[in-house]
Parts: C-alpha cells; structure tokens; sequence
C-alpha cells in the first residue's frame, strides 16, 4: 500500500529540527485500517520526535499530515485526541491513588444532581470497556494495586473509552513479563478486530514480528524503507537499521578463573531465599526469570544496597555481610541499575560529571574540583567506549539511550573494580548500542572480571552468558550451561512446567 485513499493516516515529507539541527528529514508514513504498523530504528534514528509530532507534542517544521484524507494544519495533543490519536508512552499517564474506572472515564466522569458522581454507571461503563478487552479487571480496584501489565491494560482500555482509531505505543513491553507479552499482544488482536491502528515502536525485533503487520525503519531521521513484515528477516531489518551487517555477539566456552564471589544461602524474606552460586573470573552468570522472581532484588543484595535476613556474600575470601555500600564499593562490587535515568545518572550533569561521579577522589584536591582532570578521564572512557556526544561537556539528557547507559558503564570502570552486577544492560537500546555493551562486557572478561546479569530478553542470555540462574519465586530453579540449554528449558524452569 503506498498512501491510497486506504490510509487512515498519512505522512508526506515531515521534517523537524531542533536548535538547528535536523532530526527528521522528509519522513513518509501510511499507517492502514486494523493494522499494526512498527518503526524502528537505532536510538537517535527519529522515532520518538516523530511519534510527538503525530501526537501534538512537537510541531512540524515541514510536510504534510492528513487523517481520513483531510490535512490538518496544526496538530495539539487536544487536537490528536479529538481525531482518535492517543500515545501510550512508557511512563504510565494514570492516577494510581483512583480506581481503574475513574482512570479510564477521566474527564468524562458521568455525575448527577449537585455533580454528585454517579458511581454505579462510572464503574458499568468502565467494566463495558475492560469487558470488550475481554480484560478480567475490577473496575473498583485502584491501579496502585495493578502489576505493570495490567497498568498498561488500563490505559489501553482508557484509549479505547476515548474512541482511539490510533493507538502509538512508545516500547510497550519495556517492563514486561512474558506471559503480560503475551496478553499485550492479545489486547493489540482486540484492537485490530475493533478496526483500531497501532503505530508500535519497539527494539526488539522479535516481538516486531510476532505483532507487526507493516514496518518502517527509520535511519538518521530518514525513511530507509517500508515494507510489509513477510518480506524481511531478521538479519536484513537489522542491516536497514544500521546500514550494515552486524554479527551478533556470543560467548563461548572458557576456562574460569579463580574464584571471585560466593553466594550461600542468601535469604531476603519476601523478595528471595536461600540462593546460592559461585562467580569466577571471565564468567557471566546471567538471571532467567518473570518479573518478581526475585532476580534484580538478589543482585541489589549482593551489591550491598539491600540487608539480607540470613546467608553469606563473600568476595575473594573476605565475608562482607553486614558491611555498608561503600565497603562493598571498595572491595570492588557494584551494582549497574536498569533504571538508568533514576537511579544510575544525574540527568542535568555532564558526561564528564557523570563519569566521575564514583570516584570524586581522582578529580578533587582537597575541596577543588580539578575540572582538567576530570574532562580528560572522561575523555578516555567516551573514546575507549565510542559514546556518541558532541563533548564530554554535554548534559547525559542529550544523550541517546545507548549512549547513557554507556555513560552508566563508564561511571564504574572508572573505579578498576572487579564485580559488576548489570540489570537490563540493554533495555530499551538499539541494536547498534547493544552490541557495543556487549563487547564492553566481552572486554571486562578478558580483564578477567566477573559479571551477573540480569536479562528479560532471552536471546541475549543465551548469546551473553555462560552459565544462565533462573530464577522463580524467589528461589534458585535451576543453574544451567548456556550453550547446553535452550529457551524451551528455560522457559520451563522460569514458569514452573519443570521441577
């Protein structure tokens, strides 16, 4: 289809530039009745500026836009929502404290004599909604009380009240569960067959398709190309990403070093229990498991952040329970979050800043900060780890995703240490900025570090891991070599179908 009357959106020639820079240069899109149509492309390539334009939070520079075949001159967010565009993005735009029936009738609260709210049609019409979701929902629960798949439910269900003829979903499974996956993917069925569209942004393409009717891949802000799902592959959606083949890197088998790390019997009442392992040098141990099986609670316990209630944590023969954060730190553990813009970056400081943030001791004299030094480190680690910046001056909130989390990175090898717990290292990057996280951890190996990581993508547990721990209900289920095993095993230890 090439923007027929078929179309129920259509984009011809948009350009955007920001501070005089372009980031969008001339971008066509058709987006078909009942379809779901996926961009992708490496971070930086567009996507995000491109979905605010379509919802009203960026106006255009240039191009047209039209919906149903008429142009619309200046697109608002009201002005989105009135044509049936809505952005699920992937910070939740709900109320936690109000139930799910008022979050999903907010703005259009039905209320009666005196603008008493009328309870009983609130909730029957929010319970008609979830019912058409064929979501199994209480329209009386509050949503603080909802997993984040059940969240994303709702707001999906909330789209829908609005009469969406559009949904964008802004990496809709970024903090997923399998079997909530599963269910998103059943929802966007529901969606087609209520003649809705779905723009879907996401970089894992093997969900783009499993779900996707249609992609178009974005590169540098340019259309590269637009093709229905059932004429690529893999390997040719990811060279159109990045202009070139790219071997996916895998880890194969080694001799390892000596011990670095022992886990035993480590319990934290009501996130893990007596789990036990043993780390050495040139291995990564990476963590299998639904979201709550305890994986990232472990690593932060191990990392010192968290107490535990009962087991031991030595590190190269010294038993550090009971020591603080800052020991562990010292010793040479830490702990890489995956909530990189919350936990692991100050976003309105440097890259510089950012860099040095763990080891202020090697860029202060007594209370001078020694501002040379510091950029000159900084300097090594964007050159040694190629982070995408215009200087180490830059603000980290410039920065594309991949470039943060390397950012992230060179916080901590800054220090030299030896231990690095990594959670998600490659959430919600592109497949550029991926495989060079990757080669960072190969890098460390060979310095003979040792690294737990934790993954939901399976593909690279299986290609990034020696030895795969998964994890369900907080407990060990099984510890199993990774180029022995397979998904299906995994899967089955991570859900329960094997003891």
């Amino acid at each position: 289809m090439t923007g027929t009357a078929e179309s129920i959106l259509r984009v011809r020639g948009v350009s955007k530039s920001f501070s005089g820079v372009e980031v969008l240069h001339g971008v066509d899109l058709d987006l078909a009745p009942a379809t779901v149509h996926a961009i992708v492309g490496e971070n930086g390539a567009g996507k995000s500026t491109l979905i605010k334009i379509l919802s009203g939070v960026h106006k255009r520079d240039g191009g047209e836009i039209s919906v149903d075949g008429k142009s619309v001159d200046v697109l608002t967010p009201r002005l989105a929502q009135g044509l049936g565009i809505v952005t699920i993005y992937q910070e939740r735009n709900l109320i936690p404290s109000l139930s799910v029936g008022e979050n999903i009738l907010l703005g259009d609260i039905p209320t009666g004599f005196l603008t008493v709210v009328q309870w009983k049609r609130l909730f029957e019409r929010a319970a008609e909604i979830l019912n058409n979701l064929n979501l199994d929902l209480d329209p009386r629960s509050t949503v603080m009380s909802l997993g984040a798949g059940e969240q994303q439910a709702v707001e999906i269900a909330k789209a829908l009240y609005k009469r969406a003829r559009i949904v964008i979903m802004d990496e809709p499974t970024a903090s997923l569960s399998g079997a909530e996956i599963d269910n998103l993917f059943r929802i966007i069925g529901q969606l087609k067959q209520e003649r809705v569209s779905v723009i879907y942004i996401s970089h894992r393409l093997d969900e783009v398709f499993q779900v996707a009717d249609r992609v178009t891949v974005l590169r540098d802000g340019r259309e590269v190309t637009t093709r229905d799902i059932g004429e690529l592959d893999k390997d040719q959606l990811v060279k159109a990403m990045v202009g070139e083949e790219i071997a996916m890197t895998r880890l194969g088998r080694v001799a390892a070093g000596d011990t670095l790390l022992e886990v035993k019997g480590l319990t934290r009442l009501g996130a893990f229990q007596d789990v036990s392992l043993t780390l050495k040098r040139g291995i990564i141990i990476g963590f299998a498991g639904t979201l709550g099986s305890g994986r990232t609670q472990f690593l932060r316990a191990v990392a010192g952040i968290d107490p535990v209630d009962s087991g031991s944590i030595v590190f190269e023969g010294l038993e550090l329970g009971g020591k603080r954060l800052g020991e562990f730190i010292r010793r040479g553990i830490c702990f890489v979050p995956g909530e990189r813009d919350a936990r692991g970056l100050v976003l309105s400081m440097s890259v510089a800043g950012n860099t040095t943030l763990a080891n202020l001791d090697a860029v202060t004299r007594g209370p001078v900060m020694d501002l040379p030094r510091e950029r000159r480190i900084a300097q090594q680690y964007v050159e040694a780890l190629s982070v995408q910046a215009r200087s180490v001056q830059q603000e980290v909130q410039y920065l594309s995703g991949g470039n943060r989390q390397k950012v992230m990175l060179s916080k901590w090898l800054c220090l030299g240490l030896e231990v690095f717990l990594l959670d998600e290292p490659t959430q919600g990057v592109d497949v550029g900025a991926r495989e060079e996280i990757h080669r960072i951890m190969k890098k460390l190996l060979e310095e003979g570090k040792g690294i737990l990581m934790v993954s939901s993508d399976l593909d690279e547990l299986m290609n990034m891991s020696h030895l795969i721990a998964v994890m369900r209900e907080g407990r060990l289920a099984a510890l199993l070599e990774a180029d022995k095993t397979n998904r299906q095993e995994v899967l089955s230890y991570a859900i329960g179908t094997t003891s």
